[in-house]
């Protein structure tokens, strides 16, 4: 069955291109201004489907044109699927358990209380069986992206309370998309007696079960194994895209939501060592495609069903429910300890997911207008009260970090910091560098991530994103049969503290003049090598991007280290189709 179908006579391709057009366009612009407001660029993006649909402007009017409609929802989901494949990609579930315990309960509570006083309110307001569910559904997930933003700005990823809200908002997320398939196949099977319950759940444990299992053992070492072959560095990025797509159309088939599916296939595609390279492939896509979806969100808004005073009421209630709901999630901190309510505001924003939830519901005619509205508020509100709450909690703190004065950075700490970070799983460094507060206490990395977190892209690059090439060297230290000529050179090498400080350098710091300044605070007595390293790194990655792609005999004519750790630096950080060249380069030398 086509998912799209359209007569040639009819289908009129410069409207559904010039809406196209005015969709990304308006999404991207309304977007930048939220951001620049301090507001989450989803909501900018919804407000902008409201204002050009054909409730404010009527420039989108898929009620009218029917190809519009088509290319929205298409469009739209394939941005949903890149979404939920995002969060997969970025998702640990690792790091859930190290939170253990509280995290869990925390999650239990932040599901179970929200679905519950969700679906009571829902009944209250006279609604069916099968509505109520799905309302109360929908108030069961969290966004993490959004409380990771807001945390990762203000320095607050290393405290406990942090580390507790993302574990149990990963966990909430897990356990909203099986309440969400669960609920779907009971609305599309049209009953919800005990038996579809309990055939759709043990439907849903399966197919994460068989999903999971593939995503750990089978498609890592496919991927890697594919990439070896394969003659272009982008033939595993549309590998990745392909099997997202088909454990969507698997997921769909088995009658489950087939978000489900694209989320599973990111949680195997992270598991990969090509993750990041994926990554930073299909985000682009993403940023077409995912603002298409939210902009959707507000063109089918109707403003006169979602200010009507009935709707008002039951999102006014969804909401309160919603919050404190949320709110009461914090209490299962139990005996751990740590600022309940702050555990609670964070698990607050309904962002994302629970769009999703909204747009599933009105796509499968559970929601009318009306219901469709109230959720709509309810996640707008939620939303746009989180950043400002957190920052204010934050603020009150009894203990303020930022009033306990701070000792001057040495190279003493410059070594401590390198051998935990080198020792460490990847996923924890953000956490190390807020501890040791080196924001503070080198004010050229401050300012330099300061920049970093004022770009859009900032969270879909990950928990390491920006150390990119600190966590390529990490890497092959870790396996150095993934490049024998790469763990010969750091054989070589031996201490590997200069090249570290020079792969930091170089992940964050884009100014000369700033990378001076770190390399003087950070490791005085080797100024001098580290910019030497920096310098020749660059020299030879812009030779081998030449017509001629060779590398000067006069750049390998200095001190072997220093020409060996430049070397590595440069094959850590080059693409793959200049590497034959620097190979060839060093291979007198290693």
């Amino acid at each position: 069955m086509p998912i799209i179908a359209a007569s040639a006579g009819t289908y009129d391709l410069a409207l559904v291109l010039g809406n196209l057009l005015v969709i990304i366009l308006i999404a991207r612009l309304a977007a930048e201004l939220a951001e620049r407001v301090r507001v989450p660029a989803v909501l900018g993006e919804i407000v902008a489907g409201i204002i050009i649909g054909p409730s404010v402007l009527g420039w989108i009017d898929p009620i009218t044109h029917l190809e519009i409609a088509d290319m929205v929802l298409l469009l739209g989901e394939i941005g949903v699927i890149l979404l939920l494949f995002q969060v997969g990609l970025e998702m640990d579930l690792g790091e859930m358990a190290k939170v253990g315990r509280p995290a869990f309960i925390v999650a239990i509570v932040g599901v179970v209380v929200p679905f519950a006083t969700g679906f009571g309110v829902a009944s209250a307001f006279g609604e069916e069986g099968k509505v109520a569910l799905f309302i109360g559904a929908a108030l069961t997930a969290t966004s993490v992206g959004i409380t990771a933003r807001v945390l990762g700005d203000l320095r607050a990823l290393a405290l406990k309370e942090s580390r507790i809200v993302l574990g149990a908002a990963v966990a909430d997320d897990v356990l909203g998309l099986v309440i969400l398939t669960v609920v779907v196949k009971v609305v599309t099977e049209g009953s919800i007696g005990a038996g579809v319950v309990l055939e759709t759940i043990g439907l849903a444990i399966g197919f994460l079960l068989v999903t999971g299992l593939l995503s750990i053992y089978v498609i890592p070492k496919l991927f890697t194994r594919i990439d070896r072959l394969a003659k272009s560095s982008t033939t595993i990025v549309a590998l990745a895209f392909g099997l997202t797509l088909a454990f969507s159309l698997l997921a769909n088939q088995a009658k489950l939501a087939f978000i489900i599916g694209a989320f599973m296939a990111g949680l195997g595609v992270g598991r990969s060592t090509q993750h990041e390279r994926i990554a930073e492939g299909l985000n682009p896509l993403g940023h077409i495609f995912i603002p298409v979806f939210f902009a959707s969100i507000g063109i089918n808004a109707d403003l006169d069903a979602m200010f009507q005073p009935s709707v008002l009421a039951l999102a006014g209630a969804l909401t309160v429910v919603a919050i404190v709901g949320k709110l009461v999630a914090g209490l299962g901190l139990g005996r751990a300890g740590g600022d309940r309510l702050l555990v609670g505001i964070g698990m607050m924003p309904r962002g994302e997911v629970g769009l999703i939830f909204a747009s599933i519901g009105l796509s499968k005619g559970v929601l009318d207008d009306e219901l469709y509205g109230a959720l709509l508020l309810m996640v707008l509100v939620t939303t746009m009260l989180t950043p400002p709450l957190i920052r204010w909690k934050l603020s009150r703190r009894v203990i303020d970090d930022a009033s306990i004065p701070v000792a001057p950075w040495t190279s003493v700490d410059t070594s401590h910091l390198f051998d935990e970070l080198l020792n460490t799983d990847a996923d924890e460094w953000w956490r190390i560098i807020d501890r040791r507060r080196i924001e503070e206490r080198v004010p050229a990395v401050g300012e330099a991530m300061s920049r970093h977190r004022a770009e859009p892209d900032f969270t879909d690059q990950g928990s390491n994103g920006h150390l990119h090439s600190l966590h390529e060297l990490k890497r092959h230290l870790d396996e150095p049969a993934l490049d024998q000529r790469l763990g010969r050179a750091l054989d070589r090498i031996g201490l590997v503290d200069v090249v570290a400080l020079a792969c930091f350098i170089d992940s964050i710091v884009d100014d000369g003049r700033a990378a001076i300044e770190v390399a003087r605070t950070m490791m005085p007595d080797s100024l001098d090598d580290v910019m030497h390293i920096l310098s020749l790194s660059e020299s030879m990655k812009d030779a081998v991007k030449g017509p001629d792609p060779t590398v000067p005999a006069e750049l390998l004519s200095g001190d072997e280290y220093l020409v060996l750790s430049a070397w590595v630096l440069a094959a850590l950080t080059a693409r793959e189709h200049h590497r034959a060249a620097l190979d060839e380069a060093i291979s007198g030398l290693v």
